[in-house]
C-alpha cells in the first residue's frame, strides 16, 4: 500500500430527512467528520458517510 492511500470505512446515518433538526444533525455529523480529519490528517482510515433517508421507516431505510 502507498504511503498516502486511505482505508474507507463506511458508516451508516438514517435520519428523518423531513425535519429540520435532522439537518442539524446531518450537518454536525458532517462538521465532526472534517474536524477530525482536519486535527488528525495522519490517519489513514476515512470515515464515508452512507446517508439515508428513513421515510419515517427507520428499518426500511437500514436494510437497503
Amino acid at each position: 500500500m502507498a504511503q498516502n492511500d486511505t482505508i474507507p470505512v463506511k458508516v451508516g446515518v438514517v435520519l428523518d430527512m423531513k425535519t429540520q433538526i435532522a439537518k442539524i444533525w446531518l450537518s454536525c455529523i458532517e462538521l465532526a467528520v472534517s474536524d477530525f480529519y482536519g486535527s488528525h490528517p495522519n490517519f489513514k482510515t476515512r470515515l464515508i458517510l452512507n446517508i439515508r433517508d428513513s421515510n419515517e421507516d427507520v428499518v426500511t431505510a437500514a436494510s437497503q
